[in-house]
């Protein structure tokens, strides 16, 4: 079978049209028996790519605009493919069921099992009060049961409920009766998991930068930021806080993308179009103007037809999108763009009105429309305005603040725009700056090492403790760090000016030299500090309190000698 990296099937005189324009890197063919990586037809290649045909269908544009766009979905399917960290995986699921249920319906529904004819399944019911606890995963079930003062376990790998618990059915493989239909519909879900069960990685995840990964937990004994955990509807993600670690489930995801939207440090990714992916996808939008559609609505918009001037680009999730993944967009394309979704989560909500709110106060337009409707699509798609193109590279182990904080630096440049505000929540996006008491802070640097994503530095040529806010994630765990309770937290928000971007100084001493040697050693106030300590301790012990402003070399010194003098 022959070879190629993009292919169309098409035989209409369309795509005839459309061959001198494209066929230097676009294979045309009448049949799938061409294997491809990227395809607008589902046999023989890596990924298909549906919104060829969608586009193809809906779009009256000139030739010239046609091939420009079908260039920009088929590289941005290839971006997905090279640079997307998601991996395939399957799991045997056996056609083995068990029903939890007492009431009537549960029993109806074992007798309609029993009955089933397409797929037989080994079915059993059991009171909801006689298990113990649920553990595994979907093919993979275990239950631990009593029944009366027997003990046992039921393997099982599927399991329907008729009673109200929400934290089982965030297993992939148990369902909730009353989320159903009929029976039908209900048997149809379970139907299409038995045999091999196919799955991919839908998010990734690096520890280094992450707010909660091995951190002390907080005075709840909780972490300091585990906001994908929250807003997890499954057990995608979940935490442990004995061991202060994510967990991550992969055939639980249902890649949703909402714990890669609050990430405020980036470790957590959309494996199937990633930040790298995403950017270099962006490289073939230059100024354009963006229609942005998860590839599930696609069938939503199958008469839509597309403006010549919009430049489609499909997701495969929804709510992954970030503030950084937005202002991206906004900047690369050059334009404002419109997202047609029903279904966006909260945490998308206050991204994109975090940027409105920028590109208000800074251009006094609105850089990203959304519209839940094809009215509202038409309005937004005939709003849509150039503003300004901005082209960014980050680096590969740049992380979600430091590659946001150099776009937004852009945009801000040397004005002041004021001040726009975080999320509503206050959970979920988050912005805002640290205060220190300086006349408290002995410069012990606790905070900086606590700070893993850079925002707080030491600065050993002019000893001072220094803070850039636009890195800060407002985790809060240097407030907690502190000694001295010297540290604030504001959740105030972005401040749209330069000085947001820069190192700040937030505390500065001198150093204090050892009054034996003269050694620097130790700045004066946490010699103060310590002296503040320990003179009531020490009462008038004169070589004890003499050590107390000596390097580590001399106060061993000075106590060898005071000991020699005692013992002769």
């Amino acid at each position: 079978m022959d070879f190629c990296d993009f292919l169309l099937i098409d035989n209409t005189s369309q795509s005839e049209s459309m061959r001198p324009l494209l066929q230097e890197w676009l294979h045309f063919s009448s049949s799938p028996n061409i294997y491809a990586i990227v395809s607008n037809n589902p046999k023989n290649c890596d990924i298909y790519a549906p919104e060829i045909n969608w586009y193809l269908k809906n779009s009256k544009a000139p030739l010239e605009i046609k091939a420009q766009n079908l260039k920009r979905m088929y590289f941005s399917r290839m971006s997905r493919y090279e640079y997307g960290s998601d991996k395939d995986f399957y799991t045997k699921v056996s056609p083995t069921l068990l029903i939890i249920g007492k009431n009537s319906e549960a029993k109806e529904f074992l007798d309609f099992v029993q009955n089933y004819e397409k797929i037989s399944y080994e079915v059993g019911l059991i009171d909801p009060k006689n298990i113990l606890s649920i553990s595994g995963n979907l093919g993979a079930f275990e239950a631990k049961i009593k029944i009366g003062e027997e003990m046992g376990k039921i393997s099982f790998a599927q399991a329907v409920i008729f009673y109200e618990d929400d934290d089982l059915t965030r297993f992939m493989g148990i369902e909730k009766a009353s989320e159903f239909e009929d029976e039908k519909a209900l048997l149809e879900k379970l139907d299409s998991r038995i045999g091999t069960y196919e799955y991919k990685t839908t998010i990734s995840y690096q520890s280094q930068n992450c707010q909660y990964h091995h951190r002390r937990p907080d005075k709840k004994g909780d972490g300091y930021c585990h906001k994908c955990a929250n807003v997890c509807p499954t057990f995608g993600v979940s935490k442990n806080d004995s061991l202060m670690e994510l967990s991550f489930s992969q055939i639980d995801c249902i890649g949703c993308g909402e714990c890669v939207a609050v990430c405020p440090s980036g470790s957590i990714e959309y494996a199937p179009f990633n930040m790298q992916s995403f950017n270099e996808t962006l490289k073939h939008y230059q100024n354009t103007q963006i229609l942005l559609i998860a590839q599930s609505s696609l069938n939503e918009l199958k008469d839509f037809e597309i403006p010549d001037h919009i430049s489609p680009l499909i997701l495969n999730q929804e709510n992954f999108l970030s503030e950084a993944h937005i202002l991206a967009l906004l900047q690369e394309s050059g334009s404002s763009c419109v997202y047609y979704s029903q279904n966006l989560f909260s945490s998308s909500h206050e991204a994109i009105k975090l940027i409105n709110d920028i590109y208000h106060n800074i251009y006094q337009k609105t850089g990203f429309y959304v519209a839940k409707s094809l009215p509202e699509l038409n309005m937004a798609i005939h709003s849509l305005e150039k503003i300004q193109t901005y082209t960014y590279s980050p680096n590969a182990d740049e992380y979600k603040r430091k590659h946001f904080a150099e776009r937004l630096r852009f945009a801000v440049k040397n004005k002041d725009y004021g001040q726009v505000k975080s999320g509503a929540s206050g959970k979920l996006i988050r912005y805002g700056r640290i205060d220190v008491k300086e006349e408290l802070c002995t410069l012990c640097m606790s905070c900086v090492g606590a700070c893993n994503v850079e925002s707080l530095s030491a600065n050993s040529s002019n000893f001072t403790l220094q803070f850039n806010p636009s890195l800060c994630t407002t985790c809060g765990y240097c407030v907690d760090s502190c000694p001295e309770k010297a540290i604030s937290l504001e959740l105030s928000g972005i401040s749209l000016n330069s000085t947001w971007f820069e190192n700040q100084i937030m505390a500065q001493d001198k150093m204090f030299a050892c009054i034996e040697c003269g050694k620097e050693f130790a700045t004066k106030k946490s010699i103060e500090k310590v002296k503040s300590m320990m003179t009531p301790l020490f009462g008038n012990d004169k070589a004890k309190l003499k050590t107390l402003e000596c390097c580590a070399d001399c106060k061993v010194k000075i106590m060898f000698e005071e000991n020699f003098q005692t013992t002769t």
